[in-house]
């Protein structure tokens, strides 16, 4: 056998072993297990100066895995920077990312102390001794989403609230970086001087001999029932009034004092 036909056999066998070996110089490791990863995302963050404002900050670290971190902030791309600035009120997204694709996130929330946040409230009457009356809720500004409650209540994502009954009430409004604004607002009866309370005034009780003329305080007089509008009440529901002729069905006596309790107002 001459020397080129040696050295050719000597390649074959060479090749041989290495593919029935497996060797190769850049060997694959095969995937990367993130789950058992040991990487970690740290930060620390910086609450805006106010709700309005977009001077908070966040600066994030990475520790563990294979090193080589990048970050990114909500949907921006990754990169080497990990401070993120100019930032207003909200809920972020932070996310690391090592040499081998393994990724974290952490939510940070950044609030302020105070808020571009307002509402307006609508609402409806609750009836007399009834529990009909509702409040809608209108939030503007802020952070969206919302959520809503009365009496210090728990909070909810409705901005409505039904079966209410005659009273005052406080109304809260919180926003998606817990900014609040809140606002007393009044449930009335809905019962009317001039639909409901006069004509039994006029009825009852401004007729001669009582609140007509003379030494009693005339009832023809608005300003003059406004003015003893709680003693009205007080003694309708005790039965002094009116003291001549037929008594108040309850019904009259029930709208004379929801007229009171709402403020005895001139409607």
């Amino acid at each position: 056998m001459g020397y080129n036909n040696l050295k050719c056999l000597a390649v074959v066998l060479w090749i041989s072993v290495f593919l029935f070996t497996g060797c190769s110089s850049n060997e694959d490791p095969g995937p990367v297990d993130c789950e058992a990863s040991t990487l970690e995302l740290t930060f620390t963050s910086a609450d805006p100066t106010s709700c309005g404002a977009n001077d908070g900050s966040i600066i994030a670290e990475g520790n563990g895995g294979d090193g080589s971190y990048q970050f990114a902030l909500d949907a921006q791309p990754f990169g080497v920077n990990s401070g993120f600035s100019g930032l207003g009120p909200g809920i972020y997204q932070l996310r690391v990312k090592d040499k081998s694709g393994c990724e974290r996130i952490a939510s940070i929330l950044l609030k302020s102390p105070d808020t571009s946040l307002a509402a307006t409230v609508q609402i409806s009457d609750s009836g007399c001794n009834t529990s009909n009356g509702t409040l809608s809720v209108t939030a503007t500004g802020g952070v969206e989403p919302y959520s809503y409650s009365i009496d210090n209540g728990t909070s909810k994502e409705s901005n409505t609230f039904f079966a209410l009954r005659r009273g005052s009430y406080l109304v809260k409004v919180t926003d998606n970086t817990g900014c609040s604004v809140t606002q007393t607002v009044n449930v009335l009866s809905g019962i009317k001087f001039n639909t409901n309370v006069k004509k039994i005034i006029d009825t009852y009780c401004a007729v001669s001999g009582c609140h007509m003329e003379g030494g009693n305080i005339s009832f023809k007089v608005f300003e003059n029932i406004q003015k003893s509008a709680k003693d009205i009440k007080a003694r309708t529901q005790s039965g002094n009034m009116p003291k001549n002729g037929p008594k108040l069905q309850q019904a009259d006596i029930d709208a004379i004092a929801c007229w009171v309790d709402d403020g005895a107002l001139d409607n």
